[in-house]
């Protein structure tokens, strides 16, 4: 059974501009230490980044938190599967009340980044 679906669309642009403006102080508070290991290893690491930031705010709403509401940014790490299935490895608040599967499907652009996540149970 479904228990929650989240989507989310960013603007690359958006991303990019943040990290130019705030730099480290920003991508540390949003992403883990591998997320940014990951993503600064690419040639346009701004849209890993942003596909990265779409699948944690698609996750808050599939858990119907929002990222406000006992959830935090670094609870959430977007990992890839040996088979490059991007997956999500949660350990915040809500770990124990999910007893399912999280599934999570990324795609990005130059331009944007889209995130899709299903919690099932």
């Amino acid at each position: 059974m479904i228990k929650g679906i989240g989507v989310d669309n960013i603007e690359v642009s958006r991303i990019e501009k943040t990290i130019k403006n705030y730099g480290e102080r920003f991508l540390n508070r949003i992403y883990t230490k591998k997320e940014i290991e990951y993503c600064i290893k690419k040639p346009h690491a701004a849209e890993h980044f942003a596909a990265r930031f779409a699948a944690k705010e698609a996750f808050g709403k599939a858990l119907g938190a929002g990222v406000f509401y006992k959830f935090s940014w670094k609870d959430v790490e977007v990992t890839r599967h040996s088979s490059g299935k991007p997956e999500i490895k949660y350990t915040g608040y809500f770990k124990d009340k999910l007893k399912g599967n999280i599934f999570l499907s990324l795609t990005h652009t130059s331009k944007e980044a889209i995130a899709v996540v299903v919690i099932e149970e």
